[in-house]
């Protein structure tokens, strides 16, 4: 799988050419500017030996005592040597001056003064035998040394003749180096280095590129298996240890899957509930056809109990459909509204409703503040929660509502005085058709406060209940107040 990812193509190769062309660059720089070749040290230093040799020998003995000289040394290294007359004229290509400054002239030894023989003076002329005899090996003379290609000397001898030695330096130089593989010539690299940096930088870039790849071919078979349905895969525990942003990315992804799998949980358990719920009145209105077929006397009461059981199915579909365009964010324009003024129709409202069953409903605190948001959903989301406190009230108890103000946040706290809430069971409360015995029982479905919750949440804001000390249920609506400039 990862050999067929072309992103690991494309990492592995780009790197590795980098690798090698850096090591190239600086290769090139550093032999061309401050390093001379061992082998160029030792040709330069064995050609000067030589040819000073073989002029202090024809200096001295004329050209046998040289030629048996030549004769004694390797006959590859023999025929470096050349012996001309000295006016002989000097090669084109070997006129530059850096050539012309390795033309000296060796003077015959000296004898005893007065003696016979002796060359004139303006023949003992003495010039440098060589480059390194003025300079040093790394020196910028020296280094330009390695352009020649030609050694020339002219020795006076004994007999008053003059000759021209040359040294072929660049024979030399072809004896001293190993012979290279033209293809690989044009890079200027000893091949070991070369291949020890190739394969080096190879096994480098191959290692990069698979670090790289690794975690995006598991984040792409990851999605592949979310997209088949598979919301069980987790990508976190294997980026953990690679502490970078790939590892960001795995938790994010371990987050997107668990939301999915949250919501298609909570979607199966949704439709799950809907059906569950749906069954108990088609079950009474087919009971009711039934008797009404049966006996034409009950049509009536029966056609009744049809229109109660329709009016519940209306009531819990419309319930749904809130819920729904409340988790979709459906109907959330934003508008300027008074908190203080909603809260108190809402307890008008509440009011109205508690007179018929003896619970009173009482509203303190003042909080006059204009929110941004959705009026509507706020409004349904307190009177849901008022209408389930007057729901597990009791005759003569009361529900009092407290409005306030807690950092920056708006507060709603809504008090009863019923049985509570068991504490295994407050966080499921705000759960699609989770309800809990109550005097009212069977008077709703279960989505009242999942509502709230829902409604709340889209507005910025959170809801939260606990039991109180005293008895009863506490719920807390809290909306985050306006920032000022």
């Amino acid at each position: 799988m990862l050999l067929k990812s072309r992103l690991f193509w494309k990492i592995l190769l780009g790197f590795w050419l980098t690798i090698v062309l850096v090591s190239q660059v600086l290769w090139i720089a550093f032999s061309n500017r401050d390093h001379v070749p061992p082998e160029e040290r030792l040709a330069q230093r064995l050609a000067n030996q030589q040819l000073a040799a073989a002029a202090a020998v024809l200096a001295d003995g004329g050209q046998f005592a040289l030629q048996a000289l030549l004769s004694a040394w390797p006959e590859q290294e023999s025929r470096l040597v050349q012996v001309l007359p000295g006016d002989t004229p000097l090669p084109v290509t070997e006129t530059s001056a850096s050539t012309k400054s390795d033309i000296s002239m060796m003077p015959p030894p000296p004898k005893p003064e007065g003696g016979e023989g002796h060359p004139p003076p303006d023949e003992q002329m003495m010039m440098p035998i060589g480059p390194h005899d003025m300079f040093g090996p790394d020196s910028p003379q020296s280094l330009e040394m390695r352009q020649q290609h030609l050694l020339v000397r002219t020795v006076l001898s004994l007999d008053g003749k003059r000759y021209q030695l040359r040294y072929d330096l660049d024979g030399l130089r072809r004896l001293l180096t190993p012979p290279t593989n033209s293809t690989w010539h044009w890079l200027k690299m000893p091949p070991p280095m070369l291949w020890i940096g190739g394969l080096g930088g190879l096994i480098f870039s191959a290692l990069f590129a698979w670090h790289l790849t690794r975690p995006m071919n598991a984040l792409r078979e990851g999605f592949s298996r979310v997209a088949a349905g598979d919301l069980g895969v987790r990508l976190l525990p294997g980026l953990r240890r690679r502490r970078d942003e790939l590892t960001d990315v795995g938790r994010d992804f371990d987050s997107m899957v668990e939301r999915l799998h949250q919501l298609v949980v909570g979607r199966e358990q949704l439709l799950h509930d809907v059906s569950h719920e749906l069954r108990s009145p088609l079950a009474r209105i087919q009971l009711a056809i039934g008797l009404a077929e049966q006996n034409p006397d009950k049509v009536p009461g029966s056609l009744q109990r049809i229109q109660q059981e329709t009016g519940r199915m209306d009531k819990l579909i419309g319930e749904l459909l809130t819920l729904a365009r409340v988790e979709q964010g459906q109907g959330t324009e934003q508008t300027y509204y008074d908190l203080q003024e909603l809260v108190e129709t809402v307890v008008a409202d509440a009011r109205f409703e508690g007179e018929r069953a003896g619970v009173a409903v009482e509203l303190f605190g003042e909080l006059p503040v204009t929110l941004c948001g959705n009026a509507e959903l706020v409004r349904r989301a307190i009177e849901n929660v008022v209408r389930n406190a007057l729901r597990f009230s009791k005759l003569g108890q009361s529900v009092v509502l407290q409005l306030g103000q807690e950092g920056e946040r708006a507060c709603v706290r809504i008090r009863d005085q019923g049985p509570g809430v068991e504490e295994e069971k407050l966080s499921a409360i705000f759960d699609p058709f989770v309800r809990i015995g109550s005097p009212m029982q069977g008077k709703g479905y279960g989505l009242g406060l999942a509502i709230a919750r829902k409604a709340m949440l889209c507005q910025g804001g959170n809801i939260c209940a606990s039991n109180r000390p005293e008895g009863g249920l506490e719920v807390v609506l809290m909306l985050p107040l306006p920032k000022l400039n």
